[in-house]
């Protein structure tokens, strides 16, 4: 009698273990297939950046998806050298939070050849409110939530009429013309794109492709040289 209930102890114990093995082995998928998932949801674009086509630095997106926010960190790193000596240089790093389409969160440093600038921006209600640093001395301004920023990567920019400044907070009042489809080189390859024109308070030429990423920005610089920022 003992041997018997012995055995359907053990048998009982066997399918136990084999549930709450099943069940362990179910969660680590279930792990696995998200992890995957948000890999799939992370992208980044880097770019060499020329000044009358000679290689002066780099700008680079990291996007990446988190449920309904998106998180994008934006790097610049540029420095002019006449003669083996920096002649100018612009470091800009950003971090842009948005959820549901809408930007929430934004800070940003930058040196821009020695003036130095902090901006952060949050929302707060129907507005976002933009804290900078600028010269040593704090401002704060408001803008509408619905506002782009003038990050570039987004889209959306090319239907605004006002954008906002990412090294200082200010508005910028923009012009925005279609110049229809394109072909331009883009990561060692010629891609189709479209390309939109940027005047007023802030000058940009933009492509996109049909993914809607940005692959290729070109602008005149302070001396009226050319700046392209290329996709590698």
């Amino acid at each position: 009698m003992a041997r018997i209930l012995l055995t359907r102890f053990e048998k009982m114990c066997g399918d136990i273990f084999m549930k709450t093995l099943i069940r362990s082995v179910a969660v680590t998928m279930a792990t696995v297939v998200a992890c995957a998932s948000w890999q799939v949801q992370a992208k980044t674009l880097d770019f060499t950046v020329y000044r009358d086509g000679s290689d002066i630095g780099t700008h680079s997106y990291a996007i990446s998806q988190h449920g309904d926010e998106t998180l994008v960190e934006v790097s610049t790193d540029i420095q002019v050298k006449v003669l083996f000596v920096t002649a100018y240089k612009f470091i800009h790093a950003s971090k842009e939070v948005w959820k549901n389409g809408k930007l929430i969160q934004l800070n940003s440093t930058t040196d821009d050849d020695g003036d130095d600038k902090a901006l952060n921006v949050k929302a707060q209600g129907d507005a976002l409110t933009a804290d900078s640093m600028v010269q040593g001395q704090d401002r704060r301004q408001t803008a509408d939530a619905n506002i782009v920023p003038a990050s570039l990567w987004n889209k959306n920019i090319v239907t605004q009429t006002t954008v906002l400044n990412t090294l200082d907070g200010t508005l910028m009042n923009i012009k925005v013309e279609d110049l229809g489809a394109d072909e331009v080189d883009a990561g060692g390859a010629k891609v189709s794109a479209k390309h939109y024109s940027i005047t007023g308070e802030l000058t940009r030429e933009l492509w996109f492709n049909g993914a809607g990423d940005l692959v290729r920005v070109r602008f005149p610089d302070k001396t009226g040289t050319e700046i392209v920022y290329a996709l590698k």
